[in-house]
C-alpha cells in the first residue's frame, strides 16, 4: 500500500514537472506502445537511410571504384539476379573466387610417405 502510494506521488511530480509529458503519455496510451515503437523504428530507418546516402555512400564509393579494377570477378549483383540464382552472393565478397580459383587450380603436393 505504501509503495503504491509513493509511485502515485512520483508520478505526480513527475507531471507537475514535465506538463508536456503527459500529452505524450496520453499519446502513447491513444496508439498502443506497439504503434508507437513502430513509429520510432520508422524514424531511425528514414535517418539511418539519409545518413548512408550522404556520409557513408560517398566514402565507399571509391573503395567499391578500386575494387572493381582490382577483382575481375566482383560485382554488386540485382536482387533479381539474387532471387534467380543465390549463389552469386559469392561474388560480392571481394577476391573470394580469385582465392577459390587459386587453391582449386594450384593444387599442393603432400607427400604422406614421411609419415608411415
Amino acid at each position: 500500500m505504501a509503495l503504491e502510494n509513493y509511485r502515485n506521488i512520483i508520478l505526480g511530480v513527475f507531471l507537475l514537472l514535465g506538463p508536456e509529458l503527459a500529452a505524450l503519455a496520453l499519446f502513447i496510451d491513444f496508439v498502443s506502445l506497439d504503434v508507437f515503437l513502430l513509429l520510432i523504428e520508422v524514424q531511425i530507418v528514414a535517418m539511418s537511410g539519409y545518413y548512408f546516402h550522404t556520409w557513408f555512400k560517398p566514402i565507399l564509393m571509391p573503395i567499391y571504384r578500386l575494387l572493381l579494377n582490382c577483382d575481375p570477378y566482383f560485382f554488386i549483383p540485382t536482387r533479381a539476379l539474387v532471387n534467380k540464382y543465390p549463389m552469386v552472393l559469392c561474388h560480392t565478397v571481394p577476391f573470394l573466387i580469385l582465392s577459390i580459383i587459386c587453391a582449386t587450380v594450384a593444387k599442393p603436393i603432400i607427400d604422406m610417405s614421411d609419415i608411415y
